[in-house]
């Protein structure tokens, strides 16, 4: 493949950029609120989060190494679909909705955001002759969504923190948490979720990149449809020439 012709690099360099930033969050976040790793099943916590960030790096790192069509939509995916992840976890905290509002927000930002996850395999599918495509946006799709996702909830948090703690909910969850503050219930908290979030966004990625690599196998196979994708015709009979 030439110069000319090389897919870009860069959203496996984006993807890298996060996967730093998130462990970098996890540690400030923690040097903060110490009292998180004391917490009942902490230990394991950190291990769940230490092996998911080298997966993130070992996938990030093959991206990179093995670019191809399909990154750069797959990324794009993936950061709207994180924006609508963060749009749920602000409805249902620093906004302060009503507890109708924050219902219909929360499931409405969610749903919007699985749908835009799963999508990036399908769309690539349809666009792309390359075998590999819908794999590859699925991917990105996952892992940008996930470092991002990450990001912005524990920035938002952290940001937020005065307001989250006059909830009224999240003061009952603090007083049977067993946490010293309010503000250190919080911040383990959402670092628990956004933790989870890096496992759900990523197999949410692959499960949308697999279905576009059925669509792409299937349209590859469709009768009368050349190698390269564009459709024979069929050819009209010729008429018999006169003797």
């Amino acid at each position: 493949m030439t110069g000319a012709h090389r897919p870009p690099g860069w959203p496996a360099w984006v993807v890298l950029a996060g996967t730093a930033l998130v462990a970098g969050l996890m540690m400030l976040s923690l040097a903060w609120y110490p009292a998180n790793l004391r917490a009942p099943g902490a230990n394991a916590a950190v291990v769940i989060a230490v092996v998911l960030l080298a997966v993130y790096l070992a996938l990030g790192l093959r991206a990179l190494r093995r670019p191809g069509p399909g990154g750069v939509p797959g990324l794009w995916f993936g950061a709207v679909g994180a924006l609508m992840w963060s749009m749920e976890i602000w409805a249902g905290g620093p906004a302060k909705l009503g507890n109708t509002d924050e219902k219909l927000a929360g499931a409405l930002f969610a749903g919007l955001a699985v749908l835009v996850t799963l999508a990036a395999g399908p769309f690539v599918a349809l666009r792309s002759r390359d075998a590999g495509a819908p794999g590859r946006a699925g991917l990105l799709a996952g892992l940008t969504s996930g470092v991002l996702l990450f990001s912005s909830a524990t920035i938002m948090t952290l940001s937020t923190l005065p307001v989250l703690a006059t909830r009224t909910d999240y003061q009952q969850q603090f007083a049977t948490s067993g946490q010293p503050d309010i503000s250190t219930f919080l911040v383990g908290d959402i670092l628990t979720a956004a933790t989870a979030h890096l496992a759900i966004n990523l197999i949410l990625g692959l499960a949308g990149g697999g279905i576009g690599m059925l669509i792409s196998r299937s349209r590859r196979g469709l009768p009368g449809r050349a190698a390269g994708g564009a459709t024979r015709l069929p050819r009209a009979p010729m008429a018999a020439l006169p003797v």
